[in-house]
Parts: C-alpha cells; sequence; structure tokens
C-alpha cells in the first residue's frame, strides 16, 4: 500500500519560540535553520513511530479489494474517514457510503472495515482511503514525549552542525531519544 500527503500540518508541534527558549538563543539569525530543523524532526519522529503529530490529510492507495474487508492504516492515528473511493474495471471511481466503513479504534495499527453490503466488485482498480489524521490540531495535544523529542533533535542538530567534516559528521542520535520513541515505535513482524 503506498500513502500520500494531502494537506500537511499547518503548524509544528514545537513553535520557533519554544526552540529558541530550548536553545537559549535571543537573536533571529539562526531562526530559518532552527525552522527547517524543527520540521525535519517533526518528520523523522513521525517516519520512525507512523504517528502523526499534528491534523494533517493523508490518502491511502489499496491496490485490491481486501479479503477480508479489512484495511490496516498505514498512518496513524486515523481521527476521520474523509472518503473512500472505489475504482472499477474501466477506473470509473464510486464512492463508498459512509455507513460501510468503520474505523476500528483501539487498536494499533488502526484499521477499516467494509461492511458486507459494499460492493468488491466496485473495487476491481483499487481503492483510495482519504483521512484526517494526527494527535491534534494544536501542539499541546502532542504527546509531551515526542515534543521533547523534537526538542532534542533540534538540539542535537544545533550542536553538531557544522563541528567536522560533513564525512565525519556523528551518525548519532542524542541520548535518550529512542527512550522517548520507544512506546510509540511500530511493532511488525520480518
Amino acid at each position: 500500500m503506498t500513502t500520500a500527503i494531502i494537506t500537511p500540518p499547518a503548524l509544528e508541534p514545537l513553535s520557533l519560540a519554544d526552540a529558541k527558549l530550548h536553545l537559549r538563543i535571543d537573536h533571529a539569525s539562526e531562526d530559518d535553520f532552527l525552522s527547517q530543523s524543527i520540521t525535519a524532526a517533526r518528520q523523522y519522529i513521525e517516519a520512525v513511530t507512523g504517528e502523526r503529530l499534528i491534523t494533517q490529510a493523508w490518502r491511502q492507495y489499496v491496490p485490491d479489494w481486501p479479503v477480508n474487508r479489512c484495511i490496516r492504516m498505514e498512518v496513524q492515528p486515523v481521527q476521520t474517514v474523509v472518503a473512500s473511493t472505489a475504482f472499477d474495471r474501466e477506473g470509473v471511481p464510486h464512492q463508498i457510503a459512509p455507513e460501510d466503513t468503520q474505523l476500528v479504534r483501539g487498536s494499533r495499527p488502526q484499521l477499516l472495515m467494509f461492511s458486507a453490503s459494499a460492493d468488491p466488485v466496485l473495487a476491481a482498480n483499487g481503492l483510495e482511503i482519504d483521512v484526517t489524521v494526527g494527535q491534534g490540531d494544536l501542539p499541546t495535544d502532542v504527546d509531551a514525549p515526542l515534543r521533547q523529542a523534537i526538542s532534542m533533535l533540534v538540539a542535537h542538530w544545533y550542536e553538531f552542525r557544522g563541528a567536522v567534516a560533513a564525512s565525519q559528521q556523528p551518525v548519532s542520535l542524542p541520548a535518550g531519544l529512542d527512550a522517548l520513541l520507544q512506546p510509540y515505535k511500530r511493532v511488525g513482524l520480518i
């Protein structure tokens, strides 16, 4: 399954002001670097954990009708299923009625179930599932350990940038980062 972002988050879980306070920076000459670092840290944490932090819109592409009428949602946590579209043999889109889908909350990963009345023939050319995901709209909605992890990464990248040649940059992450992220990491079989 493939996923694509439709609408990125409107803001970051860590503000520039909070990052500067954490780093004890009182000038604006580093603002661009810090803003880019905050975004990169969020993206890193989202990639490692599978958790989307601030509300954003995603589309999940499913190549075939699921045999058990159940799809594993690749981006988490799903707030709402916006639309489910099936494509028939000719590629014509058909909206699946909202009452024919049910998001299974409390499972990790979250699952999207299709009712028996949803017609699998309509999905001969796959499905597109549009969802709104994220822990919430505001930085305060994001779990504190994940916000702390962003602060740690930004500080680490700030401290070690340009200290040595690019080929000799430390290939490390800040101490304690893994402990903060461990409860959120995806578990799977190899």
